[in-house]
C-alpha cells in the first residue's frame, strides 16, 4: 500500500513559491521498506510555508468503515462511512469571547462538509468486515501527520502539519507505516514497532468531584464525599478533587479560603487515612483573563500578532496559555507541581486543557513539536514516583509518557442531542453520544499506550437527566473499554439496586470485546464476560435505548 504514495512538495526558497523540488534548494530522500515509508528533506538553505502530501488511488467498497482519530481527548473519534459527514464548528461558536478554534484543528484543517470526506490525526484505519489496513506516523515531533480520506474520489491523502516552520537541517518529514490483519494484530503491530509501552498496568477506580458539583465545591462536601465511600467500605484506590478549589484558574498556590478555609494538605491527610490515592485538577498551561497571574505576569502568556496574550478558549470566561519556553513560567509550573505533589502531598494529577500548549506554532516550532516537549516537561515536573492522568490533549504526544488517559469528550448529565446549549456546535464539546463513541473506538489504546479513561459513570437518580437504564448501559460500556473508572456520586444516597450495580463496576475483572459493528444509530457489542461467556448488547447510540 505504501509504495503506491507519490510526493508531491511547494514551499517557499529565497522568496518565491515553488512547486515543484528544486535541487538547487533541498534534496529529498526516500526510504521504502515493507510496511514503512520514510520521507527526508536535506535543504540547502532555508526553506518555509513547505506543503508535503503523499497521494494515492484507494478503491473504497460501499461497506468500508474509516475509523478517524480525532485531534484530541475531546475530539469525536470513531468509524465513518461514505454517507457520513464530518462536523465542523458553527458560526455561532466563532462569535462566543475566546479562540474558539484553538479547542481542535478548526483553525488549520479545511473541512469539506461533504459526505465521505473525512481527516484523521497521527493514525486511522480502513475496514472491510473484519479485515483491517491500519496507516499511523511512527512520529510527530516534527509535525502532526494528517490523513485525509475521499471515500467519493477514492483518494488518500498524508500531509504534515509544518505551519510556522523554516526547515534548515535534514528533517524526518514522514514516518508512516502500514499493517493489515485482524483488529488486535494491526495494533500490537504498531505500538511494537514504536517501542511504546504503557507506564502502569494498575488499574483504577476512583471518585472525582466534577460531575455532581462542578466548581461548587468546598470542604464540608469533599468530606462528606469521602466519608460516604469509606463507610462502604468499596475497592477504590483514587479520590480526585476536581476544578473550583481555587479563586481562579491559574492561582494554583493558594486555594480558595472561604471554599477551603484550612488549605488542601489537610484534606490530603484524610484521603490517605481512609486508604485511598489523593488526585488533584489542574490546567498547568491556563491562567484565566481574570486570574492574579495574568494581571501580574503578562510577559509570560503567548501572544497574538497584536502582543496581547492570546486566548485558548472561552472557558471560565475566556483564558490563556502559559509559554513554557518563558523561563519564568517554566518555574511557576515547576513551582505548582512541587508544591501539590511534595507540599500537600497529592498522588496523581488530573492535568486538562493540555491542547492549549501545543494550539500555536512559535518559535521555529510546529504544533506537533510544541505537543511533544510540552508532555515531556509535565513529566519532567511530575517525576517518576506521581502519576499522571492526561486530559484534554492530542493522544500521541502521551503514548508511553502518561499513566492514564481521556479519550473522549465530558459526559453530559443528559443522553439528548439538542438543547439551548446547542453542543453540537464544536467537536470537542461535552457530549454523551461523542464519550460513548471515543470509549468504543479508541479502546485499542488502554493497555498499548497508556490505560484509558472513558470518563465517568453515574447512577445517582437526582441532578441528572437520564434513565437507570441509560445509566447502566453507559456504566458497562465503560466498564468493557476502559481501565480507569470514576464516579461523582454520593454514594451514601444509592438504593440496593444502584448499590449492585457499584459494586459490579468496582471490580476489575475483565470484560474483552470480540467485535463492534454499528449500523447507523445501533451498536453491536459482541463480549466475554468476566466468566469467558460470549454475549452481547445491542443499542441505539441516539437514544440510550438498549434493543
Amino acid at each position: 500500500m505504501l509504495s503506491n504514495f507519490e510526493l508531491s512538495i511547494s514551499y517557499v526558497a529565497d522568496d518565491a513559491r515553488h512547486t515543484t523540488v528544486s535541487l538547487d534548494d533541498m534534496t529529498v530522500v526516500e526510504e521504502r521498506t515493507p510496511g514503512r515509508l520514510q520521507i527526508y528533506i536535506e535543504p540547502l538553505k532555508p526553506i518555509s510555508n513547505v506543503n508535503c502530501r503523499l497521494n494515492m488511488t484507494y478503491n473504497f467498497c460501499d461497506d468500508d468503515r474509516v475509523f478517524c482519530n480525532g485531534y484530541q481527548s475531546w475530539t469525536d473519534s470513531r468509524e465513518f462511512c461514505k454517507d457520513d459527514v464530518m462536523k465542523s464548528i458553527t458560526c455561532r461558536f466563532k462569535m462566543m469571547k475566546g479562540n474558539n478554534r484553538a479547542y481542535g484543528d478548526y483553525h488549520f484543517v479545511d473541512y469539506s462538509h461533504k459526505k465521505g470526506v473525512f481527516h484523521a490525526f497521527s493514525y486511522a484505519y480502513i475496514r472491510s468486515e473484519d479485515d483491517y489496513r491500519l496507516l499511523g506516523s511512527l512520529s510527530e515531533k516534527e509535525g502532526y501527520t494528517i490523513f485525509e480520506f475521499d471515500m467519493n474520489k477514492n483518494t488518500i491523502q498524508v500531509r504534515k502539519d509544518l505551519e510556522g516552520v523554516t526547515l534548515t537541517k535534514r528533517t524526518k518529514i514522514f514516518d508512516i507505516c502500514h499493517y493489515k490483519g485482524s483488529y488486535d494484530t494491526v495494533f500490537d503491530s504498531y505500538f511494537y514497532t514504536m517501542h511504546v509501552k504503557p507506564r502502569t498496568t494498575q488499574k483504577i477506580r476512583g471518585y472525582t468531584s466534577w460531575y455532581n458539583y462542578y466548581q461548587n465545591i468546598n470542604e464540608e462536601i469533599i468530606l462528606r464525599d469521602l466519608n460516604a465511600f469509606a463507610d462502604a467500605n468499596t475497592a477504590m484506590e483514587v479520590f480526585q478533587i476536581d476544578d473550583g478549589y481555587e479563586p481562579f484558574v491559574g492561582d494554583w498556590l493558594e486555594p480558595d479560603a472561604a471554599k477551603f478555609p484550612n488549605g488542601l494538605k489537610p484534606i490530603v491527610d484524610a484521603i490517605h487515612s481512609k486508604g485511598y490515592k489523593a488526585g488533584l485538577w489542574l490546567a498547568p498551561f491556563g491562567a484565566q483573563a481574570v486570574s492574579k497571574l495574568a494581571a501580574e505576569h503578562p510577559d509570560w502568556f503567548v501572544k497574538d500578532k497584536r502582543g496581547k496574550p492570546l486566548y485558548a478558549g472561552s472557558n471560565w470566561g475566556g483564558f490563556y496559555t502559559l509559554d513554557i519556553y518563558n523561563e519564568e513560567a517554566r518555574a511557576y509550573i515547576k513551582k505548582v507541581f512541587d508544591t501539590v505533589l511534595n507540599e500537600w502531598g497529592f498522588d496523581l494529577v488530573k492535568l486538562d486543557f493540555l491542547y492549549q500548549a501545543g494550539a500555536t506554532p512559535r518559535q521555529n516550532k510546529s504544533r506537533g513539536t510544541l505537543m511533544c516537549e510540552a508532555i515531556d516537561f509535565l513529566r519532567e515536573c511530575v517525576g517518576e514516583n506521581k502519576e499522571i492522568l492526561a486530559c484534554g490533549a492530542p493522544q500521541f504526544p502521551c503514548f508511553g509518557k502518561v499513566e492514564y488517559m481521556r479519550i473522549g469528550s465530558d459526559m453530559k448529565l443528559d443522553w439528548s442531542t439538542k438543547g439551548k446549549d446547542n453542543r453540537f456546535i464544536i467537536r470537542e464539546f461535552p457530549c454523551t453520544i461523542n464519550a460513548i463513541h471515543n470509549a468504543i473506538y479508541r479502546r485499542h489504546l488502554s493497555g498499548r499506550a497508556f490505560l484509558n479513561d472513558p470518563d465517568v459513570f453515574l447512577l445517582r437518580d437526582y441532578n441528572i437527566q437520564m434513565s437507570f437504564e441509560q445509566e447502566e448501559l453507559i456504566a458497562k460500556i465503560l466498564k468493557m473499554c476502559g481501565d480507569v473508572l470514576f464516579t461523582s456520586d454520593d454514594i451514601s444516597k444509592y438504593n440496593q439496586q444502584q448499590k449492585d450495580l457499584f459494586d459490579y463496576m468496582m471490580n476489575k475483572e475483565s470484560i474483552r470485546i470480540r467485535k463492534v459493528t454499528q449500523n447507523g444509530k445501533i451498536i453491536l457489542i459482541n463480549y466475554f464476560d468476566e466468566n469467558d461467556v460470549e454475549k452481547h448488547i445491542a443499542f441505539n447510540v441516539e437514544n440510550g435505548q438498549i434493543l
